[in-house]
């Protein structure tokens, strides 16, 4: 492989990690989890796959976040959490969901959901129904998926021709474009009003820089929501406990 597709394979695989890493931050969390987040050969690792495809004030924000890991219990990880996202019921003023920033009109619901689970169905990954917690529309999943379509693209460029290469490339910017690129910004305001842990804060604001970066850089574009839509989604409240999981398996070959 030349030596221009080893960089391309390792700035993809930087990316794919960096999404990994927003995705866990925003999982509900528990002493596991701030554990390995603690772990300093881990974040260090991290760190450097934001200066492979980050700039300055990524990384500058990366080690704000790494700053308040060094001071937060996961016991108040964990309350801040469920202040901010709602813990029981969604809490409306900064919920985790896409469908609650892109309004409230059912149809267009239905169809956002389905769109969602179709790209995870199109790569390979199982849809649950198993899974209470994490529904296809959260943060994380989204972030998630962009993590394994990533690797998936960076696989492609090693071990397969042109068709798969375009379409995992093709894929991910759609799915930035329909999806996460629209609601991103809002979610992140939303998140720095409402916290009150900084780590959140933070990782809120990590995570839209970096999606904007890496939609500059793929030259896409998305008709972003800029505040969160007032009103609850009903319909949504009877979607409950569904929700995307990424197969063990990474190379399953893929229909988008």
């Amino acid at each position: 492989m030349s030596n221009e597709k080893n960089e391309k394979v390792e700035k993809l695989l930087a990316s794919s990690q960096i999404y990994q890493f927003l995705s866990m931050c925003l999982f509900e969390p528990d002493e596991k989890l701030v554990e390995f987040l603690n772990n300093k050969d881990y974040m260090n690792e991290v760190g450097s796959c934001l200066r492979m495809n980050g700039n300055g004030e990524l990384s500058g924000t990366f080690k704000c976040v790494q700053d308040e890991l060094k001071n937060i219990s996961p016991d108040i990880m964990h309350k801040g959490y469920l202040h901010m996202f709602g813990n029981a019921t969604v809490a409306m003023d900064c919920p985790p969901y896409e469908m609650y920033f892109s309004g409230s009109h059912i149809y267009q619901q239905t169809q956002d959901l389905a769109d969602i689970s179709g790209f995870y169905r199109a790569f390979g990954l199982e849809v649950s129904k198993d899974d209470t917690n994490n529904r296809w529309d959260h943060i994380a999943v989204e972030l998630e998926f962009l993590h394994f379509l990533t690797y998936k693209i960076a696989y492609a460029i090693e071990n397969h021709g042109e068709k798969e290469l375009e379409s995992c490339a093709t894929g991910k910017k759609k799915f930035l474009n329909a999806h996460i690129g629209r609601w991103i910004q809002a979610f992140s305001k939303a998140v720095e009003r409402k916290t009150t842990v900084e780590f959140y804060r933070q990782v809120a604001k990590l995570a839209n820089d970096f999606v904007h970066l890496e939609m500059k850089n793929l030259g896409v574009s998305a008709e972003e929501i800029d505040e969160l839509q007032s009103g609850e989604p009903d319909y949504l409240q009877r979607l409950e406990g569904k929700s995307a999981s990424a197969c063990d398996s990474c190379m399953e070959e893929e229909k988008y």
